[in-house]
């Protein structure tokens, strides 16, 4: 499939984004979970509508974009600001959104922040909102994550090309080892000093990202302002990352989105890697009805119109 590699300047560094099919009209934009990169939406992007291409955007200290400077943390709030500082690059009006994971939250959360039309249909892939836990959790959470700023980074492992083999992407260990490559392809850097051997270029300090922030009524809340845009949840059936804690978001949306769909799909929460084709059955209608060819071949709505 053929694509086009963009970096965009941002104060810490650059953002690294790799830009698949269709550039004439505005692209699905899409967003990687935690600790993963662009590459998790390799084997699902050949099979959508080839009509649309799909910007796949790396979040800071992933895959190839820049990593905040030491002695800075990550928070949810700065995933949710990639998404706008994209926007605002390439000038547009409206946005279609696609997120896996930690993805899909921040989608979610872009969209109840620029409620209206700005976004045009959202895809959700195994994951909503933040999961419910006690105030005893996030306490712990916020204890570990202002420690982990302290602590000195710690040393680059080296891996040969033999481990490499036969490495799992650590946050999909139910992925197979041919099918994680794309993951691992986006941060694998050779290393300097002994031939022969790689470091994976990802940065660690998200996995303490400050997600406790938003308090579980705010989050109700935020999702009320979610209205009347085309929705499709898609959930793993062997994933708990989208469980009956989440029964009051999906009834807020279902109920406010009259062009909503909720599916069950076979695998892990990286469902998309392990059965693209299932997961592209309902991607591609979905897109088809929301954003169809006839509507997006109009000179009009370029991307170059500001759309």
């Amino acid at each position: 499939m053929e694509f086009e590699d963009i970096e965009i300047a941002v104060p810490w560094g650059q953002l690294s984004c790799r830009w698949y099919g269709n550039r004439q009209v505005r692209p699905l934009l899409a967003v990687h979970g935690l600790l993963d990169n662009l590459g998790t939406f390799a084997r699902l992007l050949p099979l959508l509508p080839q009509h649309l291409g799909v910007l796949c955007i790396e979040q800071p200290g992933h895959g190839r974009s820049s990593p905040y400077p030491d002695g800075m943390q990550y928070s949810l709030e700065d995933w949710v600001s990639v998404i706008r500082r994209v926007v605002l690059h390439f000038k547009w009006k409206r946005v279609s959104l696609m997120g896996h994971s930690l993805g899909g939250v921040v989608c979610n959360l872009y969209a109840a922040l620029h409620p209206g039309d700005h976004v045009d249909l959202l895809i959700s892939i195994d994951m909503l909102n933040i999961r419910l836990k006690s105030n005893e959790y996030y306490i712990k959470v916020l204890v570990k994550s202002v420690e982990s700023m302290l602590r000195p980074p710690r040393a680059v492992q080296l891996f040969t090309a033999e481990q490499l083999q036969k490495m799992r992407w650590p946050t999909a260990p139910l992925v197979s080892e041919a099918d994680a490559q794309d993951l691992l392809d986006r941060c694998l850097v050779p290393a300097a000093q002994e031939s022969n051997k790689f470091y994976l270029s990802r940065d660690l300090r998200p996995s303490h990202i400050t997600t406790y922030t938003i308090e579980y009524n705010i989050t109700l809340d935020l999702y009320k302002r979610i209205k009347n845009i085309p929705y499709l949840v898609i959930k793993a059936d062997g994933s708990n990352l989208l469980n009956h804690e989440n029964i009051q978001v999906l009834d807020i949306l279902r109920a406010n989105n009259p062009n909503f769909e909720y599916h069950l799909a076979k695998g892990s929460h990286h469902a998309h890697i392990e059965y693209p084709e299932q997961l592209a059955a309902w991607i591609v209608p979905f897109i088809n009805k929301c954003r169809p060819p006839s509507r997006w071949e109009d000179p009009g709505h370029t991307t170059n119109s500001k759309l």
